[in-house]
């Protein structure tokens, strides 16, 4: 995509057949002038023939001599159409507009384009859809969204409602939030673990307690189901299975002396993997 200084002529108007340098040859040039300063010429001489339809006020229409047109208006231009319009470009078409440029369509827009749609936009941006059915973005391939990721630019999303993201979620940095809730589980791969904060990780609607109600003890992780931690460190432990391999070893394998010689835990008490 060419970027483009402000302001800058990217065509220029064609010079005319007749100029400073090449003037129309008698007897080939026919004018008519009026009184007001009118002129309407139709030029023969040789290689440089034109027509030029020319009001008093500079504002003209001229054709040149391979076919090319210039219509200039020294003024406001205005142009209407009663009923439909067709027009056909088969070359490049290029519109510079130095002011402000405003478009409005009272009924639909549809664009179809076969090649690259390219926008660069200097100022600010805003798009907004005003409809029942919101707006769609959809692409077939991969979609990039970028917010100045060179120098730590900020891209906020919001919803009145929820965001809802039917894919799965991959993070390079970091996610806060003040509250995070799975339908099913929440895991990782990561290495490090999970982190909690002093608190630890709290149940807030209570758990299965071996030998007992639904509990739920703040700063216990309470499992119907399984705990898998291949090495852990907990305080209180209560699960109907646990998977914990180093806890569970020491748990079963430790003992201390006693008049009736050394005592341990019950076996059953983990369930080790």
């Amino acid at each position: 995509m060419s970027t483009l200084p402000s302001g800058a002529n990217i065509w220029l108007e064609p010079e005319s057949a007749a100029n400073t340098n090449y003037q129309p040859v008698y007897p080939y040039n026919n004018i008519q002038q009026t009184e007001s300063g009118h002129t309407f010429e139709m030029d023969d001489t040789p290689t440089r023939e034109r027509i030029r339809l020319n009001h008093r006020t500079g504002t003209f229409i001229e054709m040149h001599p391979n076919g090319d047109e210039v219509h200039k208006v020294y003024g406001d231009g205005y142009e209407i159409t009663v009923k439909d319009k067709h027009i056909q470009v088969q070359g490049k078409c290029t519109v510079e507009v130095l002011g402000d440029y405003n478009l409005h369509v009272a009924g639909n827009k549809n664009e179809v384009i076969d090649g690259d749609y390219n926008i660069q936009v200097t100022g600010n941006m805003i798009a907004r859809c005003k409809g029942v059915q919101g707006m769609s973005l959809i692409s077939d391939n991969d979609m990039d969204i970028s917010c100045n990721p060179g120098f730590g630019g900020t891209m906020s999303l919001t919803a009145g409602d929820h965001f809802y993201l039917n894919s799965d979620l991959v993070v390079a940095g970091t996610i806060k939030a003040d509250v995070i809730t799975a339908e099913s589980r929440i895991g990782t791969e990561a290495l490090g673990g999970v982190s909690a904060g002093l608190a630890g990780f709290v149940s807030q609607t209570g758990g299965l307690s071996v030998g007992g109600p639904p509990v739920a003890v703040p700063g216990t992780v309470i499992a119907t189901t399984s705990v898998i931690s291949p090495i852990g460190n907990f305080g209180v432990m209560d699960a109907v299975l646990m998977f914990d391999v180093v806890n569970t070893l020491q748990y079963i394998l430790h003992w201390h002396p006693t008049p009736m010689g050394p005592s341990g835990p019950t076996p059953d008490k983990f369930l080790s993997a």
